[in-house]
């Protein structure tokens, strides 16, 4: 079993490892009840507005294991968010369960969140819809390692002011989102479903903000311009949300670099040099590409590229001679298999910021 999985790609390992980690099925896991009518409280998906998640019921329906979409990039660190407004119930270190937050959210209905990475409020918090309450991550045993949040909505049936989780006699109940239901059975898949959370303000936009440029020189606390503003972006993109991009690289900015840097195994430091600007850049989905692809991919490529190698790949979208050329290059200084088309391995190489 050993040998079959080093020879997976990243990808299909990831896949398989967090289906390994919700087919375990333990005492505090349970079926799903029976149907029930839309929760009178407009929960939205815990995560930033306009992300998009992979929902999964597994064996412990009506609970749900959330990964992030494409391939499960992003999904450890990413920001989660109070899908409504409530007061936090329970914050704590679980035994099995890792990081555990709770939140009446009043009507008897309560959420629970699972593994998180880290807690960023307290009991007796009162919290709003779209604020940020803790980050994804694979703490307890019960997570098997792998980045994913366990979510459960909870119905206080016996109206003790008190929500169960967790197991076959809890009070759980099937999640809604954005008005959808969602858990109704065992081994269902939800795919690229879109997070509506935007607690209740603008989203920061990135309409209109240039990403291309000639080189990606170092910024840091303090810098402004473009670059910075390109660099808040992608930040965005990848789940990272420093606020509104303004240009200016100031503490949020910088904590959300490091959390960026964290997720994708570099030095947290909060500058973003040549590594960070790779792997920042290069962020997103891995189609292979090849010399006559065209399209938005290439030119993420050929931007990742430009800061990767230190010099200027002409950021056009259209994978020509002179783009096959930087990969080749790229592939060639990275120990990479040299064939100038990408794939898996160039892009994780690309994405972790080598």
């Amino acid at each position: 079993m050993i040998s079959l999985i080093r020879t997976l790609s990243p990808g299909l390992l990831g896949r398989l490892l967090v289906a390994v980690a919700a087919l375990v099925v333990l005492p505090w896991q349970a079926a799903a009840p029976a149907a029930a009518a839309a929760p009178p409280i407009a929960f939205q998906l815990p995560f930033t507005c306009g992300q998009q998640w992979r929902l999964d019921s597994w064996a412990h329906a009506p609970a749900l294991d959330m990964v992030r979409e494409p391939n499960q990039v992003g999904t450890e660190g990413a920001p989660v968010l109070a899908p409504a407004s409530g007061t936090v119930r329970q914050s704590f270190y679980h035994s099995n369960a890792g990081n555990v937050i709770q939140i009446n959210h009043g009507q008897r209905y309560f959420t629970t969140y699972l593994h998180l990475q880290s807690r960023d409020v307290s009991v007796g918090q009162t919290v709003q819809r779209g604020q940020l309450i803790g980050r994804v991550g694979r703490t307890g045993p019960t997570s098997n390692n792998h980045p994913h949040l366990h979510f459960e909505l909870a119905y206080d049936a016996d109206n003790n002011g008190a929500a169960t989780w967790g197991n076959s006699t809890s009070e759980r109940i099937r999640p809604w989102f954005n008005g959808v239901e969602y858990g109704q059975a065992n081994g269902q898949t939800w795919r690229n479903v879109t997070s509506n959370n935007c607690g209740g303000t603008p989203a920061p936009t990135c309409s209109g903000v240039n990403l291309d440029f000639t080189a990606y020189p170092l910024i840091q606390q303090g810098s402004n311009g473009s670059l910075v503003k390109a660099a808040q972006c992608r930040l965005i993109a990848a789940g990272h949300n420093p606020g509104e991009p303004d240009g200016d690289f100031g503490p949020n900015t910088a904590t959300a670099t490091m959390a960026f840097q964290s997720a994708r195994g570099l030095t947290a430091d909060g500058d973003i040099g040549p590594r960070s600007w790779t792997a920042l850049l290069s962020y997103g989905s891995t189609p292979a590409l090849q010399n006559g692809s065209t399209g938005a991919d290439v030119s993420r490529l050929q931007r990742a590229l430009t800061a990767a190698l230190g010099r200027t790949v002409g950021i056009d979208g259209d994978f020509g001679p002179n783009t096959e050329q930087a990969v080749r290059d790229y592939q060639t200084t990275r120990s990479l298999g040299v064939d100038g088309d990408v794939g898996p391995q160039t892009w994780a190489a690309l994405q972790a910021g080598r």
